[in-house]
């Protein structure tokens, strides 16, 4: 009997040690923490109209107010964006303008500048094309710009005094 209870008290002690080991190994419980940040791509614009006022066929181009840096692109978010325009076609009246590379019959254009520029070589185009007006702008970061308007070379008489508009749209985009 002494036998068997020391025979017994061993796998009772070898159990409770080899528990010992493995348990508190089980027992932990290790955490991973994950950190994430969501990326915003967001921009203002500090001129959201441009009342050109009465326009006359063939007129030579117009600037889209006294300066070559009449407005503000910023980019609010905190990743860098490109910035793109697009336009739209004038609307109003018996007769729509259409957005074009150049003045034509019924046709105008629409061009940009970039950051101080005197040049407008930025083509304001139609859906579904944009066209970049910066690239790589830095969170908190501000480009200026301007446009200018060539007025259609000749446009129907029914349209003279009729209010028209059109759109321009910026997209900002992740760089």
């Amino acid at each position: 009997m002494k036998k068997f209870r020391r025979i017994a008290l061993s796998l009772v002690l070898a159990v409770v040690l080899t528990l010992g080991l493995v348990v508190p190994a089980l027992a932990t419980n290790p955490t991973v923490t994950i950190t994430i940040a969501a990326e915003i791509v967001s921009i203002t614009n500090t001129e959201d109209t441009w009342a050109v006022g009465a326009v006359v066929a063939g007129a030579s181009a117009i600037k889209w107010g006294s300066s070559d840096t009449y407005s503000t692109v910023e980019n609010t978010g905190n990743v860098d964006v490109d910035v793109a325009l697009q336009g739209t076609d004038f609307e109003g009246g018996d007769y729509d303008w259409t957005l074009g590379t150049t003045a034509g019959n019924q046709t105008y254009s629409l061009y940009a500048n970039s950051d101080h520029s005197t040049t407008y070589d930025i083509e304001v185009v139609s859906s579904p094309t944009y066209n970049d007006l910066t690239t790589s702008l830095a969170a908190d970061g501000t480009w200026t710009w301007s446009m200018q308007l060539t007025p259609p070379t000749w446009f129907d008489p029914a349209d003279n005094g009729v209010s028209k508009n059109a759109t321009v749209t910026l997209v900002a985009s992740a760089s």
